[in-house]
């Protein structure tokens, strides 16, 4: 498979391109170009992703444009870090979660840092769906349709990991930088671009009191002499870095980073990559066409019954049987090819819904209320169905209707499992309640 990585930042476009095989990964092309303006970008973004048909192509967005907390968590499972981390975060930002979209990563640290075993510790990153929604369109102006997207310290992580160090030290390209203690990543940052250098210091003084290890080297990925002056003020020894990746060096070292970047993406919900709708989309062109070949079909018997006058009946009947065939070569010849095409448009209609995607909203939403008792009084103020997930927030009266909620819809024939996520008492005295329900049949 081809994987893309592409960074753009600072009037350069760097891109590395991977291999990616059953046993390893290989570098196949690496290269950066420079540009004044957008429709310049647009226009070199055109020429060099000719040859990424069928590619993963990764994007990234300056890590500035992140806001992000650091959480320690009693696991590290990643689905219950994702369910956790809005609950983690919601007290602790001046925004609402609503704006943004989230993912975290995990951050290493040597055995012994915590008390606890189990604890995780957890970047937890947030990017306004503004800036999101202006990448993409960016993208799409030049022809390019991402499946992911990350912010670009993301990248720098992954070729961290690959520069054997020492001791704490600090992995810089641009405004991004990475401390990695021994062969461990323990925080990922980006400098504001207006205060790059003014900003490293009070960066490198708070990344030694967080993790009470004194940074006595750093290495440039790519070179900033104004860096590595406020770095020499410090008294930390600076190193040009050029990472080897299977006998390659990639002109761009984050680009590489970023190809070989998995799990994180902050494309979601509505920004997913919707490679799913293709597949949507042809059984609904296949009922379509299933209507159309029945209503012309259906229009064929009725001049049928004028040409019984001149005895050629015989003739269009062979014909109708022959477009049946065609249609539906795994079928049995039938006497009445009408009336079986009718039957196999009510099936299609019956197993993929009205619109040809299968159980409707509005199905599912009658099964919730259904499902609901009739004494407990309960108000929702969240539905959000995808695929085979239904998601529910609301408010009830006590603890005891959600119960009986629960396990009234576990008996509601399109649902095959009902989890309560969370349960918690608000300020006006209503339990609110989040569910998670499956359905037997996805939209």
């Amino acid at each position: 498979m081809k994987i893309v990585g592409i960074k753009i930042e600072k009037g350069t476009l760097s891109v590395s391109i991977v291999e990616k095989g059953m046993r390893q990964a290989e570098l196949k092309d690496s290269f950066h170009r420079e540009y004044t303006s957008d429709a310049e970008l647009a226009d070199i973004l055109r020429e060099v992703s000719r040859d990424w048909t069928g590619a993963r192509i990764v994007s990234s967005i300056s890590g500035a444009q992140f806001s992000q907390r650091t959480l320690v968590l009693p696991f590290g499972d990643r689905k219950r870090v994702e369910k956790a981390l809005p609950f983690e975060l919601e007290e602790n930002v001046p925004f609402s979660l609503d704006e943004v979209e989230l993912d975290h990563i995990v951050l290493e640290r040597p055995a012994g840092e915590h008390d606890k075993k189990k604890e995780t510790t957890v970047l937890g990153m947030m990017l306004p769906k503004t800036i999101l929604r202006q990448h993409l369109n960016m993208l799409s102006a030049s022809g390019i349709d991402p499946h992911v997207v990350l912010p670009t310290y993301v990248g720098l992580s992954l070729i961290a990991k690959m520069i054997p160090t020492e001791g704490a030290s600090l992995m810089i390209d641009g405004n991004d930088l990475c401390l990695k203690t021994g062969a461990f990543i323990a925080a990922c940052r980006s400098l504001s671009s207006t205060q790059a250098t003014a900003g490293i210091k009070h960066t490198i003084k708070a990344l030694e009191a967080d993790h009470g290890a004194r940074i006595e080297k750093a290495y440039l990925l790519s070179e900033n002499e104004s860096v590595r002056a406020e770095l020499a003020d410090l008294g930390i020894s600076v190193e040009q870095v050029a990472p080897d990746y299977h006998g390659k060096k990639a002109t761009e070292p984050v680009s590489l980073g970023l190809a070989l970047a998995e799990e994180i993406n902050f494309r979601k919900g509505d920004f997913s990559y919707r490679l799913a709708d293709v597949g949507i989309r042809k059984r609904r062109n296949t009922l379509i066409i299933a209507g159309t070949i029945a209503a012309l079909i259906a229009g064929a018997n009725l001049g049928a019954k004028y040409y019984l006058v001149e005895s050629s009946y015989g003739k269009l009947d062979r014909e109708i049987k022959e477009i049946y065939r065609q249609t539906f070569p795994d079928s049995k010849t039938t006497a009445d090819p009408v009336r079986q095409l009718r039957t196999r448009l009510d099936e299609a209609k019956k197993k993929f819904g009205v619109l040809g995607t299968g159980t409707s909203a509005l199905d599912v939403m009658k099964a919730v209320t259904d499902g609901i008792p009739k004494e407990v009084r309960v108000s929702f103020t969240e539905f959000n169905f995808e695929g085979d997930l239904l998601k529910l927030q609301g408010e009830a009266s006590s603890f005891e209707s959600i119960d009986k909620m629960k396990a009234e819809l576990q008996k509601a024939t399109q649902f095959s499992t009902v989890v309560v996520q969370d349960t918690r008492m608000g300020v006006d005295n209503k339990v609110k309640f989040r569910f998670e329900m499956k359905m037997k049949q996805a939209i």
